[in-house]
């Protein structure tokens, strides 16, 4: 089994490279040296900045959800460090990593955790499903092709397809009904169950609690954003930016490639050639790559300290 998802995992990051490695060819790799080369440093910091505030925003999320007892200053570690996790699993799957960091911490149920954390990502996603809305209607005032047209589809489409089967596990008794009529999967029973008992525990105050703070971050993400566009010298608004940031990170959660690697630089060139529509459609195609590079790159020097988490639960296990 353990072989068996290991080669999954590389075939999806491999066929993430070849993607990346076919927009490289296509757009040409000095166009995109020169970008990166050019970055400035003090626009790049202040934006890791801005990412860490979010962070911490998250973390902020988990501890009203899991539990209130729990201080930040552990919470966040783990939170970060689950981020960087799934910063390299396709669906972005390694943030599960978090529930079993504080799991150890407290000593609770893992799949309990599991279950709130699948709620978050529930409202997380609503939230994107409006979001997604909102920035199509914005974008629309741009001359649209029609590949960008099916790009803003796709992203409106992907928080919808995991809405749907969140909304069945955490609202309805559909998927204990079909799971304890088919025998190999009945192990997955008793994690519905506490998943589902978790969702009953969170009032409706704490779930708005958690909408208002989802929101608040993407405010705070959108400035990591522009900042990201500021440190390459392009000419996108605040605004701008705040559009994009759903569009472009919701393409990260398809269970295609790792953190969608490839695809979400794909769709990023494709919305900047729209966007920086003064430039030459090469460059700002290649401006849209590079940034997608970029918003990767200051996400995981930021979240890198989150492996303070690993230390602490090896000494534990020690």
């Amino acid at each position: 089994m353990m072989k068996k998802e290991t080669a999954r995992m590389l075939l999806a990051f491999a066929f993430g490279i070849a993607i990346l490695s076919y927009l490289f060819w296509s757009m040409g790799p000095d166009n995109i040296i020169r970008l990166l080369v050019g970055v400035k440093i003090e626009f790049f910091l202040l934006a890791a900045l801005f990412y860490f505030l979010g962070d911490v925003l998250g973390a902020l999320a988990l501890k009203l959800a899991i539990d209130g007892r729990m201080t930040l200053r552990k919470i966040l570690p783990s939170h970060m460090c689950g981020m960087l996790y799934s910063a390299v699993t396709p669906g972005r799957v390694g943030y599960y990593y978090t529930a079993f960091a504080i799991s150890k911490k407290t000593g609770g149920s893992r799949s309990k955790n599991i279950g709130t954390l699948t709620l978050l990502q529930g409202l997380g996603f609503g939230m994107k499903v409006i979001a997604c809305i909102i920035a199509v209607i914005y974008f629309s005032r741009l001359l649209i092709s029609q590949e960008s047209t099916a790009y803003f589809i796709m992203a409106s489409l992907v928080p919808v397809l995991f809405i749907i089967p969140i909304v069945l596990i955490l609202y309805t008794t559909i998927p204990n009904r079909i799971v304890s009529k088919v025998p190999w999967l009945g192990k997955a029973l008793r994690p519905i169950v506490l998943m589902q008992e978790s969702r009953r525990d969170m009032n409706t105050k704490k779930m708005l609690a958690i909408t208002l703070i989802n929101l608040l971050g993407w405010f705070v993400l959108a400035a990591q954003w522009f900042f990201l566009a500021q440190s390459m010298g392009l000419e996108i608004s605040y605004w701008d930016a705040f559009m994009l940031q759903p569009l472009l990170s919701v393409v990260m959660f398809l269970p295609v490639t790792p953190s969608g690697l490839g695809i979400t630089e794909g769709g990023s060139a494709l919305l900047f050639a729209l966007i920086l529509s003064s430039m030459p459609p090469v460059e700002a195609k290649a401006a849209g790559v590079t940034f997608i590079l970029l918003v990767r790159l200051n996400g995981a020097l930021v979240d890198s300290f989150g492996l303070i988490d690993m230390k602490i639960h090896g000494r534990r296990l020690a």
